[in-house]
């Protein structure tokens, strides 16, 4: 069972988008077992040629005639589509009341270790970039979902998985706006030379990204990892600065807020380029954690809380963006 927390800011009500575009399961009989406003369902599809799984979560409002909002929360390395749910709370109805909220679960590679593509351990004959196109098709040929309105997000791993998606011709394609969290941005994978991240080729430009980092992590260092251990990872302004470029932003002209003043919380500041659609969260205090102001899984001490939740700054992100 879910263990909700309930935010003080109000929920994301989803009304920036005029218009929608109704998916092909808009008007059909939910599958068996899920329930809206219910416990989360696991459900399993197959896409290259294997079995894969995940959670999905109906709000208590889901109506098979109204179109909905579709976000997909990957999980870190080493953890479950479970974790996620809890961590990110995107199945908590004070900060999501109407989207449909789903946590694909990762293959374990050879040594037992759940991962995405984008990790130097992640088996070379799965892809979850297809996994995560059929997952939408699928999705939106089964509930009634608003096509224009799909996001992604993920921690770790999986937020570099979400940076891998957003540089796809195909996903970039179906997803309207990307959140990774404490993103892991490898050298090396997918094809690419040891000191370069992989190919990016967005379908459309441009597209609207976050990312949010501590300072403090020392799993995926801020200023990037250096060869040795289980690979090299970008610096994070570095990977942030490509993607304002990619987007047709200068540099330059970025927007810094600090977003905790007055708070008494530790700094936290917010670079944005182009009216929000390129943002990056600078997190003084924050380590290897997704950001909240409880302590969660990721900081169980709460000695690392900060003076936002990352589940409410994504969903009004998201909220601004559609297809």
């Amino acid at each position: 069972m879910l263990l909700l927390r309930f935010a003080g800011l109000a929920a994301c009500a989803w009304t920036s988008a005029a218009a929608t575009t109704p998916s092909t399961g808009c008007g059909k009989t939910l599958p068996a077992g899920v329930v809206p406003g219910g416990d989360s369902t696991n459900v399993t599809i197959f896409s290259g040629g294997i079995e894969r799984s995940y959670l999905i979560h109906l709000p208590a409002n889901y109506s098979t005639h109204t179109p909905v909002p579709l976000i997909l929360s990957y999980h870190g390395r080493t953890k479950s589509a479970s974790e996620q749910e809890e961590l990110s709370q995107f199945s908590n109805a004070s900060y999501n009341p109407s989207a449909i909220a789903v946590y694909p679960q990762g293959v374990a590679n050879s040594k037992g270790t759940r991962q995405w593509t984008g990790d130097p351990d992640a088996p070379a004959n799965i892809s979850d970039i297809a996994f995560t196109s059929d997952l939408i098709n699928n999705l939106t040929s089964t509930y009634c979902i608003d096509s224009s309105r799909v996001y992604a997000t993920g921690k770790s791993n999986g937020g570099g998985l979400v940076g891998l998606l957003a540089c796809d011709p195909t996903t970039s394609a179906q997803i309207a706006a990307f959140a990774p969290v404490s993103g892991a941005f490898y050298y090396g994978v997918l094809g690419a030379a040891n000191d370069s991240l992989p190919a990016c080729n967005p379908a459309r430009d441009p597209i609207p990204i976050v990312e949010f980092h501590g300072e403090l992590d020392t799993t995926i260092p801020y200023d990037g990892r250096g060869p040795g251990g289980r690979g090299e990872t970008a610096p994070v302004l570095d990977w942030v600065h490509a993607w304002v470029e990619r987007d047709g932003f200068e540099v330059a002209e970025n927007v810094t807020t600090s977003v905790c003043q007055g708070t008494g919380y530790p700094e936290v500041l917010r670079y944005s380029w182009g009216g929000g659609v390129v943002q990056h969260y600078w997190e003084s205090n924050l380590k290897h954690t997704w950001p909240a102001t409880y302590p969660n899984d990721d900081d169980e001490s709460g000695n690392y809380t900060t003076c936002y939740d990352g589940a409410a700054v994504i969903m009004k992100f998201f909220e601004s963006f559609s297809l």
